[in-house]
């Protein structure tokens, strides 16, 4: 094992994930749920929705359940991830509505665009060196101008004390919900390591930069926040 194992999306990661989520994220479920209702206020009945990072399908399937008229294309890069996802959607005979395409995000084919984007626990995995803001364009540009996109992230302005504070409360919250040590351990390597935190008003205005407007939260939880903006 290295010393900074990152998060093998591939790899040891992608098989404990749906086992991990529930207990690091604080209100996983809900959250979903939340990421929904955000869109919805937006969205009507029958939509194209792109889901930006398909993951286990956890997101997929509630939002298929949820809204018969929706069509969602689900880009993800990870085979171990999208297989489960796929899985999932069989299992809840969602298929006719759901296509998953495995690539990133970049060389997903070029279709109509959308009228609707989720980014949900995705961005913080990329770099501020011109990738998050490059992931961002690429949604913009595959959108309906006005159409929204709900994001949730990772964020936080790391080297403040009120930063370190978060930090030990989001294990705390997890050794609550079952992480042991050992767990907890290997979690903040890979966190060290893989999730690139950023300050709120840097990712606002990541978000302006790639070409949205009109940012509200909807969501806040120690380190996680969630937002809903509008392609302009």
């Amino acid at each position: 094992m290295p010393d900074r194992p990152g998060f093998d999306f591939d790899g040891d990661y992608s098989a404990r994930y749906e086992r991990v989520i529930r207990r690091v994220v604080p209100g996983y479920d809900d959250l979903i749920l939340l990421a929904h209702a955000a869109l919805r206020m937006s969205v009507g009945p029958q939509a194209r929705v792109l889901v930006v990072g398909a993951g286990t399908g956890n997101e997929l399937a509630a939002y298929a359940t949820a809204e018969p008229g929706w069509r969602l294309t689900a880009v993800e890069p990870s085979g171990a991830m999208i297989s489960q996802a796929r899985a999932r959607v069989s299992r809840r005979g969602l298929g006719g509505r759901v296509e998953l395409v495995q690539c990133p995000l970049a060389e997903l084919p070029e279709t109509e665009p959308f009228d609707a984007a989720s980014l949900l626990l995705v961005l913080h995995f990329q770099p501020d060196n011109g990738a998050k803001r490059d992931m961002l364009r690429e949604i913009a540009r595959r959108l309906e101008p006005g159409s929204p996109l709900v994001v949730v992230d990772a964020y936080g302005t790391k080297g403040t004390p009120n930063f370190a504070r978060l930090m030990e409360a989001w294990m705390r919250y997890a050794r609550s919900h079952g992480v042991t040590e050992q767990e907890e351990r290997l979690y903040r390597e890979q966190v060290e390591d893989g999730i690139h935190f950023v300050p709120e008003g840097r990712l606002i205005e990541l978000l302006a930069e790639a070409g949205f407007r009109s940012p509200s939260q909807f969501f806040r939880a120690l380190v996680f926040g969630g937002w809903v903006v509008e392609r302009g």
